[in-house]
């Protein structure tokens, strides 16, 4: 099996538990709070980390409070960082959950957002896959990430645009469009981009810019699936939801993870369904080894 390459960031998390979002000038106590790894290909290579399949994981890290804090919590999961760069300290993710799990996050991006082709040069090629998120075309080194994509063409690339993907320059976008990734979404994402009324229609027009698979994931009514030979919704899993903290990052490491293990797509989703559930009832992004045993047990029953 070859490895499957994730380019993006580590982050500290700062997840902050609250009634309801704050409004202006109001003083709010909070219900809880915690830190803890995160970042979206972070949180998508875990998947691969914890299933024991090769990957290799492109995050830089910097130098600081922050930067140190990641060392620390990586080094304990016997994971480093892949590159540091001096002088630049890491950033960290405030992150917001209400009563009914969902989260607003408030980013300061440092170190862990940029890329170099310099830093893949002396690596032999022996990844058929690439991850890559939506965040880390948008920054200042974007273009060179998008350059070094061009140039990757032996790999499958799926793309994760995110909830920026308006932000992204257009002209960034485009380009990654004619590489023909495979698009992962959720609905909201989906509909607001395309300017759609159904997540199939969205589906539709996503598909006519890429002409490869598009994935929509649709909270605990599952996830939509278009491909060239079909298209249709993928049940979910029923879930008590504590917080959605990394849902759609689990989810894509998840469905990655399955089509390396032979799945075929519909296949892949129902994993990453299940995956995504086991997410959304946890606290944070990160799962638990009780998790990942229901997991690995849910794998060997597929």
């Amino acid at each position: 099996m070859k490895k499957t390459l994730f380019i993006g960031s580590t982050v500290l998390d700062m997840v902050v538990e609250l009634p309801h979002l704050p409004s202006l000038k109001e003083d709010i106590n909070t219900s809880a709070m915690n830190a803890a790894l995160g970042g979206c290909s972070y949180n998508a290579s875990s998947i691969a980390h914890h299933l024991s399949l090769p990957y290799i994981h492109c995050s830089p890290c910097g130098e600081g409070f922050f930067a140190d804090c990641i060392k620390q919590l990586l080094a304990a999961q016997n994971r480093r960082p892949f590159v540091c760069i001096p002088g630049l300290d890491n950033g960290c993710c405030l992150c917001l959950v209400d009563e009914q799990g969902e989260r607003t996050f408030i980013s300061h991006h440092g170190a862990e957002y940029l890329f170099d082709i310099e830093w893949l040069k002396d690596l032999h090629e022996d990844w058929d896959m690439i991850y890559v998120c939506g965040l880390e075309i948008e920054e200042k080194t974007g273009e060179a990430l998008i350059q070094y994509l061009n140039e990757s063409a032996h790999a499958e690339i799926v793309f994760a645009p995110g909830a920026r993907i308006d932000k992204i320059q257009p002209e960034r976008l485009q380009a990654m469009f004619q590489l023909r990734p495979i698009l992962h979404l959720n609905d909201d994402e989906a509909l607001a981009y395309t300017s759609s009324k159904t997540v199939n229609e969205a589906a539709d027009k996503l598909y006519q810019l890429t002409h490869n698979t598009v994935i929509i994931t649709c909270g605990s009514d599952g996830a939509y699936l278009k491909n060239n030979d079909e298209e249709k919704l993928i049940a979910g899993f029923k879930a008590d939801v504590i917080d959605t903290i990394g849902a759609g990052d689990s989810h894509i490491g998840a469905w990655i993870c399955a089509k390396k293990l032979g799945m075929d797509d519909s296949e892949a989703i129902r994993f990453a369904n299940y995956v995504a559930a086991e997410t959304v009832s946890t606290k944070g992004p990160a799962l638990s080894e009780q998790s990942y045993a229901k997991i690995k047990a849910y794998l060997q029953e597929m």
